[in-house]
């Protein structure tokens, strides 16, 4: 909304205070899960990076959690992404979390693995209007789930597929165009030939949107599962065709914010200011806050202070002064996990307009 932007230039221009809440926020929603996904930093046998907050609480709290959804409303927030550092279905309680988050008025994305939807859940969630089910995908047939997903049935695929048919069938005997569901692939050198089997997958199951993204190294610690350069001039020659030909299937795409991701590189630091102190939160499991995932630095803690104490607390007010500037991005660097951004769009959106401002900024 037109006032949102405003007061997000206001607080921009006039320091280091929100003049406006943010814009998205997500939430972890349980530290469990049933899967070991090679790239995930906190259940992966290949690399573990902990979390902050107390690995003892393990699902967030209801009653918290419909604390947070009322203030979240009076700040105005448009979009709550709930997910976690596990799988959010794993969460005994999850169907009434989405309750309380769309009651309060958010858009609601859910992120899944997928291997937990069944018909109940899928039939509540279509009850409950989710706004979009965003389904994780490193891979395009039994065989490639074996190779990504170690030591889980590769059946699994199957299933997954077979549910969001379900999932169609039961929109269309509701006469409900929600959830809109993505089919997300992160991209690994070894999946990255297989992209162009998504489509196929998309319009099988009834989906409405691929969504892509290029797999993080982890400061180093899976470069093994990084495209090469030329393995990365393939995969954008792929996506660009893959484009063209999703508007034969009236599916939509982030293969602009994808391409751009790959063309900007890794280290995304050096070329671009952070602004997501200004427009997002993410909230753990115990209430630990904090400005975005990859950034290991608590700001608050949601069992101690309001949310919007925290907001606009000192803690958040530095981080928002370090990361305006190149200098200052650097040094929070070295305790974020900032290579190849997912909220590279988003920070660029703000940088162009920003930038002509930039000048009439007070310190």
């Amino acid at each position: 909304m037109l006032s949102k932007r405003i007061g997000l230039l206001r607080g921009l221009l006039s320091g280091n205070t929100a003049r406006t809440g943010p814009f998205t926020v997500t939430v972890d929603v349980t530290r469990r899960c049933n899967l070991k996904c090679p790239g995930c930093r906190f259940h992966s046998d290949k690399v573990r990076i902990p979390a902050p907050g107390d690995p003892n609480i393990q699902d967030i709290d209801e009653a918290m959690f419909k604390r947070l959804c009322s203030e979240l409303k009076a700040f105005r927030t448009e979009t709550m992404v709930l997910l976690g550092e596990g799988e959010p279905f794993v969460h005994p309680r999850l169907v009434e979390l989405v309750a309380a988050a769309k009651d309060a008025g958010f858009e609601v994305v859910l992120y899944t693995n997928g291997t937990l939807l069944d018909e109940s859940r899928l039939q509540a969630l279509v009850a409950l209007s989710l706004d979009v089910l965003k389904i994780s995908m490193w891979a395009s047939s039994e065989e490639e789930y074996e190779r990504n997903y170690p030591g889980a049935p590769p059946d699994n695929f199957s299933k997954i597929v077979a549910s969001l048919k379900d999932l169609a069938r039961i929109k269309a005997e509701q006469k409900s165009p929600l959830p809109s569901v993505v089919l997300h692939r992160p991209i690994s050198r070894d999946n990255y030939r297989s992209v162009e089997a998504m489509p196929g997958i998309a319009d099988e199951t009834g989906s409405n949107q691929l969504s892509f993204s290029p797999v993080k190294t982890r400061k180093g610690q899976l470069d093994f599962m990084a495209l090469s350069p030329d393995e990365e001039r393939v995969l954008t020659t792929t996506l660009k065709k893959m484009k063209r030909d999703l508007k034969a299937l009236s599916l939509e795409s982030n293969i602009d914010q994808t391409l751009l991701r790959y063309h900007i590189g890794e280290a995304v630091w050096e070329k671009l200011p952070c602004y997501i102190g200004w427009i997002h939160a993410r909230i753990k499991t115990d209430g630990t806050v904090m400005p975005c995932n990859p950034c290991n630095l608590p700001v608050g803690l949601l069992r101690e202070s309001s949310f919007g104490a925290i907001w606009n607390g000192p803690a958040f007010r530095e981080f928002r002064g370090q990361t305006i500037t190149h200098e200052g991005l650097m040094d929070v660097g070295r305790n974020c996990d900032c290579g190849f951004c997912c909220h590279t769009g988003q920070n660029l959106r703000v940088h162009r307009v920003f930038k002509w401002c930039s000048p009439l900024r007070r310190p």
